[in-house]
Order: structure tokens, then C-alpha cells, then sequence
């Protein structure tokens, strides 16, 4: 089992507890701290003294994916298990992927957690969905042979990842009682942000790789076709909260997805 964490004080001890309290424990926890500014990294050290199967490497600047493919190359087993912070496992959640793990790859599901009135909005919304990089397993194999995570991607990595692994003809497994769940962004700033990244570094992905999933396509289609009644929308937006977030969820991921294929090679930062 394998994660990549920086600056996560905040969500470090939900994700840790909810791992080694599961029913069937990880054989390790290799984890890999990108340089944190704040206490992410002695809790963990403080963890390790009284979970010997966690180990903690810190890489000053690395990105996530490089942070993955850090602790993948120390991990020791065949068989990599991804988390990720922000996130909680139930208590059976590696027992159910583990027996559902049978081919090459495979995917728990993954289920939007809210708490105010905003976040449970947008989890209506998100809903839950499989192929999500933090409740992951797959054999080390399939790692190297799709060139393990693009560290040329700040974000957006999981989608070459994944995109990279179907197309090598991959068989995957889906485990419905392998559960996770994702808290989502506070509030509509946070929402901005994420959906920037996300829509910047898919811009990159297919501008570097040709790779983005055809639902993407579709939505970035129809939403460029709209951008001229884009003032209007935006009046209509107002109307309730729900309709505020799906505005705001897709034409910031279509406006960044296209500042970031247009934008200069060598000169991509896309991160706000």
C-alpha cells in the first residue's frame, strides 16, 4: 500500500486511523511526503513508532506522481494498493478489494462525503464512481509497463495513468463493497481551484499525449459551443446552489482545459 501526502495535518490521522483499523491490516504502508510545511510529517513519524508495516521517505518538491512512483519502487510487494488523503476506507474496504482483485487491475468505489449544506450539494452531484486513483490496486507489473505515473503531470497523472493502462489491453476489475469516501471542497473557491487543475492538466495530457477520456471530450464540446451565452448562463446560475456548482464545475474545467492545450511548452503551471 502505497501515498504520496503534503501539507495534510488536517486529514493525515482520519486517513491513517481508517487503515490500521481495517478488518484485514496492509502487509506495509510505504508513504512519501512531498515536503511539508506544516506537522503532516511527524505525524506520520509518530505513526511509524507504533505501526511498524508504515514507512515514511520525505522528497523535498516532488509532485504527486512522482511521489507515487517514489514509494512504489520501496514498496516490496507485487501488488500495489493506492490511498490518498482526504479520504476514509471503511473498516472492510481492503478486505472486499483485495477478494475482488482477480485480474490485472482494480477499482473499489469511491463516494462523495459532505458535511455543510455546500458539500453535500456537490456530492449529490459527484456521485459515487469507480476509477478513481485513490481506492486502486494492481499488480507492480502494470506499473512498469505503462511507464509507471507521468511526473511530467502536476495533475491529471491518474488520467494518463489509467488511460495508459486500458489501452494496453489491461483487465480490469470493479469492486462495488470496497468502499471509499472523498470528502469534498468546502466551499465554491475550492471547487474553482480543483476543477482548474483538473481542466488545465487534461488540456496538457492531450496536448502532450493525446489522451483524454471521450466523456471529457463530449463536455468540452458542448461547453465551447455555449461560451457566446456564457453571460446568461451565469444569470441562470444564480437560481439555486445546485445549479451555482454545475456551473461553475464546468465552465472552469472547459476554460482552463483550453489555457492549458494552448499555453506555451515549457511554460505550463496551470496550479492556482
Amino acid at each position: 500500500m502505497i501515498a504520496t501526502v503534503l501539507n495534510e495535518e488536517k486529514s493525515i490521522k482520519g486517513v491513517l486511523n481508517s487503515i490500521f483499523g481495517q478488518t484485514r491490516k496492509p502487509d506495509e504502508l510505504v508513504i512519501v511526503d512531498g515536503g511539508s510545511k506544516d506537522k503532516t510529517y511527524k505525524i506520520l513519524k509518530e505513526y511509524s513508532k507504533k505501526h511498524r508495516e508504515l514507512r515514511v521517505f520525505q522528497k523535498g518538491g516532488a509532485n504527486i506522481p512522482e511521489g507515487r512512483n517514489i514509494a512504489i519502487k520501496k514498496a516490496k510487494n507485487d501488488v500495489v494498493v493506492v490511498v490518498d488523503a482526504g479520504t476514509i476506507y471503511d473498516k472492510n474496504w481492503l478486505e472486499k478489494l483485495v477478494l475482488g482483485f482477480k485480474r490485472d487491475v482494480g477499482f473499489g468505489i469511491t463516494i462523495p462525503l459532505g458535511r455543510n449544506d455546500f458539500q453535500k450539494t456537490l456530492a449529490r452531484i459527484m456521485g459515487k464512481r469507480y476509477g478513481s486513483i485513490r481506492n486502486m490496486i494492481f499488480k507492480k507489473e502494470v506499473w512498469k509497463t505503462v511507464g509507471g505515473c507521468p511526473e511530467d503531470m502536476r495533475f491529471a497523472d491518474d488520467t494518463v495513468f489509467n488511460v495508459r493502462i486500458m489501452s494496453k489491453g489491461f483487465k480490469i476489475d470493479y469492486v462495488p463493497d470496497a468502499i471509499s469516501y472523498w470528502e469534498m471542497r468546502r466551499d465554491l473557491k475550492e471547487l474553482k481551484k480543483q476543477f482548474y487543475n483538473y481542466g488545465y492538466w487534461d488540456g496538457i495530457a492531450y496536448k502532450r499525449y493525446k489522451i483524454l477520456p471521450m466523456r471529457s471530450k463530449v463536455l468540452i464540446a458542448i461547453i465551447t459551443a455555449s461560451l457566446p451565452f456564457y453571460p446568461l448562463l451565469w444569470i441562470t446560475s444564480r437560481m439555486s446552489l445546485f445549479i451555482k456548482i454545475y456551473f461553475v464545475r464546468f465552465y472552469t474545467y472547459v476554460i482552463a482545459f483550453w489555457r492549458g492545450f494552448l499555453s506555451k511548452p515549457g511554460l505550463e503551471k496551470g496550479a492556482k
